[in-house]
Order: structure tokens, then sequence, then C-alpha cells
């Protein structure tokens, strides 16, 4: 089985939602920028390729992302207009959730993959909003796909702030999803948290 458009959100995902929050802007350099997307996959892939039980790869991933990603920021972002009028007691029950959500439903998604790799390229100034490194991932059936990543050290910390595959915004497609969610759920917040909790 070829590793899909699906598979690959699956594989970045959790590394590329990592913060939308603003902040001062510093000096990130390319070195750095590539340094950190080639660490973050390193990180990734390493699970993505063990023998451990999806149970075990979710909560590995969980682990990821509590120690490179900004999950408030993330759940501010991915619930939208929402956010506003969640108490905050919703806010920390829904950033916990989403944190769970994302990391069983993509090593769910991890058993798609047949030995793909990522070879990063040029690293491009994205203005105000970071650094763009670019990559290739190579497929064992078909072109490679090229995949952008977004790097950032607005938030004070050098990040990913965004992974950009065949056009798509990552950041803009789990928006999407959680907004489709509340909507299902008729836009009561506690049914949209108790569903991410359930996953």
């Amino acid at each position: 089985m070829i590793f899909t458009r699906r598979g690959l959100v699956a594989m970045f995902a959790t590394i590329g939602l990592m913060t939308a929050g603003g902040g001062a802007v510093r000096a990130l350099e390319s070195d750095a920028a590539k340094a950190h997307v080639q660490a973050s996959v390193d990180d990734v892939m390493a699970i993505v390729r063990s023998s451990e039980d999806t149970d075990a790869k979710a909560k590995a991933l969980e682990a990821v992302m509590e120690d490179r990603a900004a999950m408030p920021q993330i759940a501010r972002f991915s619930a939208g207009l929402a956010w506003r009028d969640m108490t905050d007691d919703q806010k920390e029950r829904f950033t916990k959730a989403f944190s769970h959500m994302i990391s069983v439903v993509y090593a769910r998604r991890f058993q798609t993959y047949s030995g793909e790799t990522v070879t990063l390229g040029d690293v491009d100034d994205g203005g105000r909003r970071g650094l763009i490194v670019s990559s290739l991932v190579s497929q064992t059936s078909g072109a490679p796909i090229a995949v952008d990543w977004l790097v950032s050290d607005r938030p004070g910390r050098t990040v990913i702030a965004d992974i950009i595959i065949e056009n798509v915004s990552m950041l803009l497609t789990q928006r999407d999803e959680i907004a489709g969610m509340l909507k299902n759920n008729n836009g009561d917040i506690d049914a949209l948290i108790d569903q991410l909790e359930a996953i």
C-alpha cells in the first residue's frame, strides 16, 4: 500500500500543528529552521516505523506533542470562533481532548506507512510568518510529493507553524474538521469535547 495523501496528513499533522499564536519576531536562522524540521521528522518517523501497537504509538505521539507543541494555541486556533464561547473549564478540557484525538487518530493512520522517506531541500524567506523549508516525500509508487514546512520562532521558541501538502494547509484542515464536528453536535461544546475524548 502506498502512503496516500491522507497518510501524509497523518504522519505530519502532529508535528505540523505546532502553534497558531503570535508574538515577537526573532532572528530565526535557515540552518536552525532546517535542523528543527529534520529533528521533528526523525522523532515522528521513529514512531511510525516502530513495531509498537496503535495505543503505544498514540502515547508516544502525545508525548512528542507535549514536548514540541504549544497545545493551548493549537487548540485555540482549531476551535475557531467557538473558543471565545468556552468557559475556562471547557477550554482546558477541549485542549486535553484535542491532544488525545490527534494522537489516537493519527496513530491509527500510521498503519498505511510503507517505507516512504522525507528529503529536505531549500529554505526560503516566508516574511513575518517565518522560514519555509521545502521537502520531497518519496512514494513506493508514483512521483514524490512536495511538502513545505513553515518554521517560526514567534512564540519564543522554534516551532513548525504549518505544513502545506499539495498546497493544502494542515492548520486550516484541522480547523475545518473541528468546525464540522461542532456542527454535527449542533454547536454543543460539551458534546464536542465528549466526542473528542471518546475517540
